[in-house]
């Protein structure tokens, strides 16, 4: 009986020795910018496509002191051949706040949102073109 215990618990000690370190490793999880989406300082296989591409954003306070946010994208659209899809705005927890849907035909990638006068802290635009995928720029609202 005494025998038993003892290879139980060394068995227990040798997995937990084992184990333990595996959990206790910091894996650094690889930037999303560069592969998932494209940024300024991130353009990946898109470096001469930053210009046409990345969104730029403008914030200005109206008379009733909302923020009124501008997206564009400073890209033509050539019908469905090659076009900006849409754009997104994405609060500074990356949380969906609204998007606008381009018709290609006869939209430019320009859009516009309202926010509260009291919105402080990063905003996020996101751009997506059907040929040069998803670009992300910031601005801070102070």
């Amino acid at each position: 009986m005494q025998r038993r215990n003892f290879l139980l618990g060394s068995a227990a000690v040798a997995t937990t020795s084992l184990l333990l370190p595996l959990g206790q490793q910091a894996v650094a999880a690889p930037s999303p910018a560069g592969g998932l989406y494209y940024t300024a300082d991130q353009p990946g296989r898109w470096a001469a496509k930053v210009e046409s591409h990345l969104p730029q954003i403008t914030a200005e306070s109206t008379a009733s002191g909302e923020r009124k946010i501008s997206v564009v994208t400073d890209h033509g659209q050539h019908g469905y051949k090659h076009y900006i899809v849409k754009h997104q705005l994405l609060d500074s927890e990356y949380r969906f706040i609204a998007e606008t849907l381009f018709d290609p035909t006869q939209d430019e990638a320009m859009s516009h949102y309202l926010l509260p006068a009291n919105y402080r802290g990063r905003l996020y635009a996101l751009s997506l073109c059907n040929k040069h995928d998803l670009w992300l720029n910031m601005i801070e609202i102070t």
